[in-house]
């Protein structure tokens, strides 16, 4: 299982989501308020996060960040990237906190082509 451990003030465990590799997450409970933003930017596009993390989804981690702890989440207009708790015992089934790093466009599908300059 792709977690590790972490305590909290209460004495409750909570597990940090942590691979090298892309995570299938199950369809997750996860509240509203359970979603922290970096920038209040983000918020008017978290709907798109958490419908995205109730049905399930893959988690890719983020090279450059190089905490494996930081993963992408694609959703139909948005890419979040994101660090994600699990409550304790719950198979990644109950996300207790999804702190929310970056927001950008998607670009998934996207295909760029480049014409050569006329001459070349």
């Amino acid at each position: 299982m792709p977690v590790i451990k972490k305590r909290n003030q209460q004495t409750e465990t909570r597990l940090l989501l942590e691979s090298s590799d892309p995570v299938e997450l199950p369809p997750a409970e996860i509240s509203d308020s359970a979603v922290l933003v970096q920038f209040d930017k983000f918020k008017p596009y978290l709907a798109e996060l958490l419908d995205e993390l109730r049905a399930g989804t893959i988690a890719e981690p983020i090279p450059v960040m190089n905490d494996g702890s930081t993963f992408a989440i694609h959703g139909k207009t948005k890419t979040f990237w994101v660090k994600i708790w699990h409550s304790a015992g719950t198979e990644t089934t109950r996300i207790e906190r999804a702190q929310v790093l970056s927001c950008l466009p998607s670009t998934r599908g996207l295909q760029v082509i480049i014409d050569p300059p006329e001459g070349s």
